[in-house]
């Protein structure tokens, strides 16, 4: 899995970063939003819990998926601003029957 960055923008009154990236996964199946996050986190060397994947389109057939990511200045700033559903989805799973 091989991630490029096409367009990288400041949004300084957010506090935020905002990635639009390619992931090129010929050959292989489509990266979960788990694994591209944490490709993003290493790259930007950012707070696993400040980051946010928003949006991830995967093109059938090519082995192409494009999205948008957020890295947050702090997990705080990132709370103020994203949807109680995008928050969630970033949270790590839950196996069964565990409490």
């Amino acid at each position: 899995m091989k991630i490029e960055i096409l367009k990288e923008k400041e949004n300084k009154p957010l506090a935020r970063k905002e990635i639009e990236f390619r992931v090129d996964h010929t050959g292989t199946t489509t990266p979960s939003r788990a694994d591209i996050r944490a490709k993003i986190m290493a790259q930007f060397n950012a707070d696993a819990a400040a980051v946010v994947i928003k949006k991830l389109d995967t093109t059938y057939g090519i082995g192409m998926t494009t999205g948008v990511a957020r890295i947050y200045s702090t997990p705080e700033q990132m709370n103020k601003i994203e949807l109680a559903h995008i928050q969630k989805r970033h949270e790590p799973k839950k196996k069964e029957g565990a409490e």
